[in-house]
């Protein structure tokens, strides 16, 4: 007869209660333990001595450390994984070996697990990995939720055991852990990653100079950046001799210098990676990258992370640099493109590219880029799955078509705090709040106000309803030095600040560059309200000039991963949004 099971908590779920067993010994030791639990003088746990099936047929992790670096596996046969691991002269340099186990493990949990300790200590910085990425791609399975939970109290047993050093939302709200390249790829990167893995084969094995470009398309959050930095750390790890030594030039190009430092600063520690892996546009043709001027590419692959920023001459602000890196190349600055820059340089160039996210006047045009990119743009590797904002595509979707002029149905997202504040010091108060709990909480604001601390550091340059507010005094990581310093917390941050950064919560500023034409029933921009000097718009009709506003705030308002706070200067486009983005306070 069968038997019915009552839905909710499911039997075969696992016990948080249970506790973990963790034990440690030498590496020797373990090489040995075949030796050990038949009754050779090997020091033990007592609890492991005769347990063949914890040792021989049981799922679980392990790491393995000598006090500065570290290995972390998963295996079905932990006597057999360490006699394999004794034989490898890679793991020669290991002393202790750790093993993880508990009664509800099983292979789907132990993958899972190893993936989570892999990011999560390369992040935690009190060892330096030497694991790989290849395989860290997200899978669900059985009770995945129950095993996420149980996750937290083994980091802080091993934090007892002074494997790790800090918490896990401690990890979790830094820079290097957000862009590290051991973070596991949901199912979108990974077959996004095989198709760019294929190409990149097909184009190393070939005998041309130059390859058709690939082009990976994604909405903000998506995950660009993330799959950029894995696919440069699994590029690098491959391409590499029997010795260790590169067999081929890869890089990552990041155009936006706060994020390229972020990188730099991030992927330092990483083995195979160091920080000139991370270049600036005009860093294509530095010696120091192979660049000779005889026309022949000297990068094999190049990684173009925000692409959409690739500038061109017109409305650039440096143009002297420009000039030069043109005529290393034997062109005319007037006729040539950042762009033309990455193609003339690069055998095979990946570019990471979201039209929604150009941002300023100096961008390459859309169309000047599907002219030169051709099919390549026609037909991209395309991203889907959000990862950034919790309410996902949907929230995205709303913003744009509000923006846009849209008249989309009002609707909420469970889960998701959007709101529009009616005063400022509600929406100050508000932001105070959530900083004191999520660090990576911050202000940001469209260029509506002057920089005049710039200059004098004790004026304020933006001052609403009676509070007082400074510009970001760094546009060098300002999201990650807000961590350490408060008063940097409490900056607002301006767009180059913050695009390509995740927030925990996002509270952005609409300032009166954006305002609601009630007559005419639209949202309008005021070119005598912006006062980016970075971006030349006077001259632009006044679509493009909104256009180009918009989209600074659509990615404004792209950031925030568990909410995002509006304060919205303009009266009549408050009361317009408001019909769409509840009003508190």
């Amino acid at each position: 007869m069968a038997q019915t099971i009552e839905t909710g908590t499911s039997a075969l779920a696992p016990h948080r209660g249970e506790p973990f067993r963790c034990y440690e010994m030498s590496f020797s030791d373990a090489q040995n333990i075949t030796d050990a639990v038949i009754g050779e003088d090997i020091v033990l746990d007592e609890d492991l001595i005769g347990n063949e099936k914890l040792l021989y047929d049981w799922p679980a992790v392990y790491i393995l450390d000598n006090g500065e670096q570290a290995y972390v596996g998963q295996t079905t046969s932990f006597a057999r994984r360490m006699d394999e691991h004794g034989k490898n002269p890679e793991k020669s340099l290991f002393n202790r070996a750790n093993l993880i186990s508990h009664p509800e493990f099983n292979q789907s949990v132990v993958t899972d697990y190893e993936h989570r300790l892999i990011g999560l200590m390369a992040a935690d910085g009190k060892y330096e990995l030497t694991n790989g990425n290849g395989g860290m791609t997200e899978s669900d399975y059985y009770s995945r939720a129950e095993y996420e939970a149980m996750f937290e109290d083994l980091w802080e047993q091993l934090r007892q055991m002074h494997l790790a050093n800090h918490t896990v939302a401690q990890i979790q709200e830094t820079e290097v852990f957000k862009y590290s390249p051991y973070k596991e790829l949901n199912l979108d990167q990974k077959v996004a990653l095989e198709k760019i893995l294929l190409a990149v084969t097909g184009a190393m094995e070939g005998s041309e100079e130059r390859v058709r470009p690939i082009v990976v398309d994604g909405k903000p959050g998506t995950g660009k950046t993330v799959l950029a930095v894995f696919l440069l750390k699994m590029l690098k790890d491959n391409y590499v001799d029997e010795d260790g030594n590169p067999t081929a030039r890869i890089k990552l190009l990041e155009p936006m210098t706060s994020l390229r430092k972020t990188l730099q600063k991030t992927l330092r520690t990483v083995p195979g990676l160091k920080a000139s892996d991370v270049i600036g546009p005009a860093d294509l043709v530095s010696p120091k990258n192979g660049f000779t001027g005889d026309g022949v590419p000297n990068i094999d692959i190049l990684l173009v992370d925000e692409s959409h920023r690739l500038r061109r001459y017109k409305n650039i602000v440096a143009r002297k640099s420009f000039k030069d890196v043109c005529a290393a190349l034997g062109r005319s600055a007037e006729n040539t493109t950042q762009l033309d820059w990455v193609l003339a340089t690069c055998r095979l160039p990946i570019f990471f590219y979201d039209h929604r996210q150009s941002i300023g006047p100096a961008d390459i045009p859309q169309q000047v880029v599907r002219q030169k990119l051709g099919d390549s743009l026609a037909h991209p590797i395309s991203l889907g799955r959000q990862m950034r904002v919790k309410a996902g595509d949907a929230l995205l979707d709303y913003v744009e078509a509000i923006l846009n002029n849209g008249r989309p149905e009002p609707r909420s997202f469970p889960g998701y705090e959007l709101c529009l504040h009616r005063t400022f010091e509600g929406f100050d108060r508000s932001f105070e709040e959530h900083l004191a709990e999520a660090e990576l909480t911050r202000m940001v604001a469209g260029y509506a106000w002057r920089w005049a601390s710039k200059k004098d550091g004790s004026l304020y340059d933006i001052t609403i309803e009676g509070v007082d507010k400074r510009w970001n005094t760094t546009l060098d990581n300002w999201v990650g030095k807000g961590m350490e310093s408060e008063t940097v917390a409490h900056e607002v941050g301006c767009i180059h600040t913050i695009q390509g950064y995740d927030l925990s919560y996002a509270y952005v500023i609409v300032g009166e560059d954006l305002i609601y034409n009630r007559q005419a029933g639209r949202i309008e921009a005021v070119q005598d309200n912006y006062y980016d000097t970075n971006g030349q718009t006077k001259g632009m009709d006044p679509e493009e000039l909104l256009a180009f506003i918009r989209d600074i705030y659509y990615v404004l308002l792209t950031r925030g991963i568990d909410g995002t706070h509006l304060y919205v200067c303009d009266p009549a486009l408050r009361e317009h949004l408001s019909r769409y983005i509840e009003a508190v306070d």
